[in-house]
């Protein structure tokens, strides 16, 4: 047994047994706290040794970040097919602009390279008719990269013979020309083009078309470059562009103006006291469109007399009638008379 401390007291009493003191837990605070020691802890903890904490904290992060940057991922991008062709074969199938490519490597190489990095060749001038595969190895990719997967892994080709044919050029006209205005002719120079492309499809060609040339509010003849376009897998040997030339003229037109009442006119003459037989003529107009819609609402047939006649046939003329148009009356003589 632990022996006792004992202690006499001045008055010779019992002795006294010392308070025990309760243990301290391991790595604990005292039992007896002064107060305040909580927050001085937590500061400390927080502040003693900043920049050490900081330094350490910095290179956590970093060497967390290095390490999943280095880990192999994937990502699947699309890359653009440059086709590589015989010379002498024109490819006459569906083709594949573009296929998806999976790629794999480090992460941080992922992040920042550049799609443009990336290309497919299909090569196939030594490639017959049917289907051919699509292997990892025609796309380049950028170093520390490569290829784990590619879609779709065939594709089917057919060809034919390339041959060059003369054709006509089709000149394309669009709008309206101004009221009263009309095109003659259009004519591309040169009116014959050669193109290149498979003999079966060439075989069915007779014309290739331009871009459309606009005719909008024109009067007048005019000449413009136009660019020829060809049908899908037919190409033009040779220049582009040719010149188309566009003819325009004033609308020539007949127009018959029925039942025109005849006017008696002359001198000193009072058309009241006058008759006329057959007092409406019938008159045809020939000339250019807006001339001739001017006459009709300006002309005016007119039998003229001279004072004291008394009856007799004259002819009809058309007075305010513009020049340049042709007229055509029925009956071309009336018979004027005085009134009883």
């Amino acid at each position: 047994m632990r022996p006792r401390t004992e202690t006499v007291s001045s008055l010779g009493g019992v002795p006294a047994r010392a308070p025990r003191q309760a243990p301290s837990p391991p790595g604990g605070p005292p039992p007896s706290l002064p107060p305040g020691w909580l927050r001085r802890w937590i500061r400390g903890a927080l502040l003693d040794n900043l920049v050490l904490k900081f330094l350490s904290l910095v290179l956590a992060v970093t060497v967390f970040l290095l390490v999943n940057d280095d880990k192999d991922r994937e990502i699947t991008v699309k890359v653009g097919v440059v086709y590589i062709l015989p010379k002498d074969k024109v490819l006459v199938s569906e083709r594949l602009d573009e296929v998806r490519v999976t790629l794999r490597g480090p992460w941080r190489r992922l992040r920042h390279f550049d799609e443009r990095e990336l290309s497919a060749s299909l090569d196939l001038r030594d490639a017959p008719s049917g289907e051919v595969p699509i292997a990892p190895d025609m796309v380049r990719t950028p170093a520390g990269l490569s290829v784990s997967a590619i879609s779709p892994r065939s594709l089917r080709v057919a060809f034919d013979k390339r041959v060059e044919k003369l054709v006509d050029v089709s000149p394309a006209v669009t709008g309206k020309l101004l009221h009263g205005y009309v095109v003659l002719e259009v004519t591309p120079r040169p009116a014959r083009v050669l193109v290149r492309g498979g003999e079966r499809l060439l075989a069915a060609l007779s014309s290739v078309r331009t871009r459309d040339v606009s005719l909008e509010g024109r009067t007048e003849s005019f000449s413009t470059p136009a660019v020829l376009v060809p049908p899908a897998g037919i190409e033009l040997v040779g220049d582009e562009q040719i010149t188309v030339r566009v003819e325009i003229d004033e609308e020539l037109v007949t127009r018959k103006v029925p039942g025109l009442r005849v006017r008696v006119a002359g001198e000193g003459v009072d058309p009241a006291r006058y008759v006329v037989s057959p007092d409406h003529v019938d008159v045809t107009l020939t000339g250019a469109l807006l001339a001739v819609e001017n006459a009709r609402s300006a002309m005016l047939p007119v039998a003229r007399v001279t004072p004291g006649e008394r009856g007799r046939e004259l002819p009809v003329v058309l007075e305010g009638l513009p020049p340049g148009v042709g007229v055509r009356m029925s009956p071309e003589r009336v018979r004027v008379r005085l009134a009883r």
